[in-house]
């Protein structure tokens, strides 16, 4: 006996798996100088919007030395990212426990596939590193991407996460308490990766299968 809760979820599994094999379609780079608060993706079909608990800021130049997995995400690079703050470009987790936040979202759904950060160390003796969290629409589910680069030598501190897509409205960006001991807890967000099906297609791919799977229970209860 098929449970219907299951086979939607199967279905649409198997609808988010089938965008993981390809690239991104679309990168909002917020490395790129030009990229401001608010902008538009996909021919002007959607726009998104970009707010924080303070003053945005990717004014800070880059200043690390791209290595290949900072080039393979295909970022400018003309600055660090987004921060939060007149004077800084990075969201900061304080020792006293506030907590600098970005919120992106969407006029429309998108399907997200990656993201992107600089300024994330590991401190030089392994002891700490930087963490950034994502929570998408409102919560669940809870994205982390891990620092790799240790701090020093002009590392850009480049750390990404890429999964299958996630239909997404809103992602809220955060950074853990744990740090590079060097300072703060903080890093920039430096990219959003867009998953290349469209929200549409996804959706009519999606009522197709629970439609043929539909199809497929009735004939066997009649069997």
């Amino acid at each position: 006996m098929f449970n219907m809760k299951w086979v939607a979820g199967a279905v649409t599994g198997a609808v988010i798996g089938l965008g993981s094999a390809a690239a991104n379609a679309y990168i909002i780079d917020f490395t790129n100088a030009n990229t401001g608060t608010t902008g538009t993706i996909f021919g002007g079909s959607v726009s998104w919007t970009m707010t924080a608990s303070g003053p945005l800021n990717n004014s800070q130049a880059f200043d690390g030395t791209a290595n290949a997995g900072t080039n393979a995400a295909g970022l400018a690079l003309d600055t660090d990212g987004y921060g939060v703050g007149s004077y800084d470009d990075e969201v900061t987790t304080f020792a006293n426990g506030e907590q600098e936040w970005i919120r992106v979202s969407f006029s429309a759904p998108v399907l997200v596939d990656a993201l992107y950060f600089l300024d994330l160390f590991v401190a030089r003796d392994g002891s700490s590193q930087e963490v950034a969290m994502a929570s998408i629409n409102g919560g669940f589910p809870i994205v982390s991407t891990y620092a790799t680069d240790v701090f020093g030598n002009s590392r850009p501190g480049f750390a990404a996460s890429t999964f299958a897509p996630i239909l997404v409205s809103d992602i809220f960006f955060t950074i853990m308490s744990t740090n590079d001991n060097i300072g703060f807890a903080d890093g920039a967000l430096a990219g959003i990766g867009l998953a290349p099906v469209p929200v549409p297609a996804a959706g009519l791919m999606l009522l197709g299968g629970l439609g043929g799977l539909a199809a497929l229970r009735r004939r066997r209860k009649t069997a």
